[in-house]
């Protein structure tokens, strides 16, 4: 399971990637955001519930409690933040800007876990951290900024990387000792019911239609199915640090799936800044996997 970690959970990041794409997508065919959201969150609870029921493996069969159980719902929330920050940020700011405010999940991540965990990262991990923060500029086409940045669409991007960060430490430290499912669908319960309450008078006002329930199944299954059991099985195999490294993958997936389904132009300084971030995913876990062949 642990030489498995980094694969899996480098494939959740980069499932986090496709929803954008979909995102822009459904925008286009009159799907609004508050329902879309709303049926994405519903999709992804209702998902994970029906496989629950068949492996019938119920919370009260687990040694959980119910203060474990209602710290998982909270920390849901999370995710749920994570979607409604950003989806507000892009009203106000260039993608390309609040895709690079999102990457600071990185090393908020990172700085999170060393303070719960009361352990430093190594300097490789901070160097890794410093080429992904470099080849995200890069990839998402920052420079040249031409035009006056708002102050709140770069506070609500911002706030989005501090939910997505919370979101991985949370899916790494709580509720380990449940079945990988129920905490992942424990973690979509606590997002779905903050989406329900924030997004509730869009929800109430707009009708929804055939395409907002497809899209939003489609957006569940990427943006919160598979890479939130990708995340609560495999990240507490992961060691400090190189979990929020490789949830990075998020950005050059993005840009590369915006090429392929939306046809948006990709430039060389671009591909230069995806080729930074995928050696700084790599460079951790190879060195990583040497040091110890070393010491034996």
């Amino acid at each position: 399971m642990k030489k498995l970690a980094p694969i899996f959970v480098g494939l959740g990041a980069i499932s986090f990637g496709v929803p954008a794409s979909l995102f822009k997508i459904a925008r286009v065919q009159g799907v609004v955001n508050g329902p879309l959201l709303f049926w994405s969150f519903l999709s992804a609870v209702v998902i994970l519930g029906v496989i629950q029921a068949f492996r019938g493996k119920w919370l009260h069969r687990q040694a959980t409690t119910w203060k474990q159980i209602w710290l998982l719902i909270a920390a849901g929330t999370a995710s749920g933040f994570t979607n409604t920050f950003y989806i507000q940020a892009l009203k106000l700011v260039p993608v390309a800007v609040a895709a690079v405010m999102l990457m600071q999940a990185v090393w908020l991540s990172t700085l999170l876990g060393a303070v719960v965990h009361r352990r430093l990262p190594s300097r490789l991990q901070v160097v890794s951290i410093i080429l992904v923060l470099a080849g995200t500029v890069l990839a998402a086409g920052l420079f040249p900024i031409t035009q006056a940045l708002s102050p709140l669409g770069l506070l609500f991007s911002f706030l989005a990387a501090c939910s997505y960060a919370c979101t991985m430490q949370f899916t790494a430290s709580l509720g380990n000792n449940l079945d990988p499912l129920s905490k992942t669908w424990l973690l979509c319960l606590g997002a779905f019911l903050l989406i329900t309450l924030v997004w509730a008078p869009q929800i109430v006002s707009a009708p929804t239609t055939v395409a907002t329930v497809k899209w939003g199944v489609l957006i569940a299954i990427f943006s919160m199915v598979f890479p939130l059991v990708a995340y609560s099985i495999f990240m507490p195999y992961l060691e400090l640090g190189i979990g929020p490294i490789l949830s990075s993958l998020e950005l050059p997936a993005s840009i590369v799936i915006a090429f392929g389904l939306l046809g948006e132009t990709v430039d060389w300084v671009q591909i230069l800044g995806v080729l930074i971030i995928i050696a700084a995913v790599i460079m951790p876990n190879v060195l990583g996997m040497r040091q110890p062949r070393r010491r034996r």
